[in-house]
């Protein structure tokens, strides 16, 4: 008779050890109360200065081998080799993640125009687009959206939705919070990055143009929207923001000048986005 032996790793006293190079690091981000102030109108000599933390984009986080001085006219990870002159070189960022992403909230001019973590409500967004930048925000026949209730009603309809949970682009609570002099945003997780001793924390927030455009969202991508009469593109950002951050960053964008070097990542990292470049 055939003897079926059967092995087993816990009976043998062998225990089987991933050591994967990933982990996931969590900390704070601050950004200075200055950093909600922008320009804009589309006539250069009758500019407007907003100051409102709802304009805040993006907040793109990444982590790098190193960041340089004297690549770009602000601090910016290190590059690699430039195999093409047409080309910047790649940044190979160990991993990343954002304080807020772009998302579509029902209506087409509002495609690019929204982050997450910003509005609480959709009263709010009518407000801040009709009081703040003086644009009423509008449906498709070019009629001004009445009322919250009216905007809800419509977002439901369109995402066969029941409920304000599932429209991301209202929180029950902003990202950030104002303490003192910094807006900050807490338990920041950048998940699954590949560690390497003392890598480098860095990233920026991207700020809106005069005309109240956002470089790292590209409108004419994204999900397809197919409704009746209408069809278009939701906008989303682009897929190497991390790679090649120079391309993105904008006068009035803010940037981390002294990134975080880790060294233990258990310990949580203090991250301040605290240089603001501005056009020479």
């Amino acid at each position: 008779m055939k003897r079926i032996i059967i092995l087993s790793a816990a009976l043998s006293g062998c225990a089987y050890q991933e050591d994967l190079p990933e982990v996931d690091l969590l900390g704070t981000v601050r950004i200075p109360a200055a950093a909600t102030q922008f320009e804009y109108g589309e006539d250069v000599d009758n500019l407007t200065i907003i100051d409102d933390a709802r304009a805040i984009g993006p907040v793109y986080i990444g982590v790098f081998p190193s960041v340089q001085e004297g690549l770009y006219d602000f601090p910016h990870p290190e590059i690699g080799p430039i195999l093409n002159t047409s080309a910047e070189g790649d940044t190979y960022p160990y991993g990343g993640t954002t304080v807020g992403r772009f998302d579509w909230a029902c209506y087409q001019e509002l495609a690019c125009k929204i982050s997450t973590g910003r509005f609480t409500s959709y009263d709010e967004i009518l407000e801040y687009f009709e009081d703040v930048l003086g644009n009423p925000v509008s449906d498709s026949e070019g009629f001004e959206v009445g009322s919250g209730v009216e905007f809800q009603e419509h977002c439901y309809e369109l995402l066969f939705a029941t409920a304000d949970y599932e429209m991301f682009f209202i929180a029950e609570e902003p990202d950030f919070t104002l303490e003192g002099d910094y807006l900050v945003a807490t338990d920041v997780e950048i998940p699954q990055v590949t560690y390497t001793e003392n890598m480098a924390i860095w990233g920026w927030v991207d700020m809106p143009s005069r005309t109240y455009e956002y470089s790292t969202c590209d409108v004419g991508n994204g999900e397809l929207f197919t409704y009746y009469n209408e069809e278009y593109n939701k906008g989303t950002n682009y897929i190497n923001v991390l790679n090649y951050p120079g391309n993105y960053i904008d006068p009035g964008d803010w940037v981390v000048q002294d990134p975080v070097l880790v060294t233990d990542p258990d310990a949580d990292f203090d991250l301040e986005i605290g240089f603001n470049y501005v056009d020479e």
